[in-house]
């Protein structure tokens, strides 16, 4: 069984999308990172259409990448405001989530 620790969500491209950064372990395993981009289906909340899942090695690497941006886009706003719980049928759980 996967535990998961929601690290961050990200404001999306767009208004009606995400991105969730998540800690994926199991026990006794090196834990990894996933990027899920969810989009809002309104009434039926928040689902996830792509998972990208990084090994424990390429987190240094993509943090490496990021860095080697120009420093106007890593110091870009998204300029749509996101999405608020009052607004969604969305349930925040805490830090934790374990998925089967």
């Amino acid at each position: 069984m996967d535990i998961e620790k929601l690290l961050a969500s990200l404001v999306g491209a767009d208004p009606g999308s995400r991105v969730e950064i998540v800690q994926v372990s199991q026990p006794g395993q090196t834990p990894t990172l996933e990027l899920r981009l969810e989009h809002n289906a309104g009434a039926l909340g928040w689902q996830t259409h792509r998972r990208i899942r990084l090994a424990a090695g390429q987190i240094t690497q993509l943090r490496d990448a990021l860095n080697m941006m120009d420093a106007d886009a890593r110091q870009a706003r998204i300029e749509h405001q996101p999405r608020t719980n009052d607004d969604s049928n969305v349930i925040m759980l805490p830090f934790v989530r374990k998925s089967s």
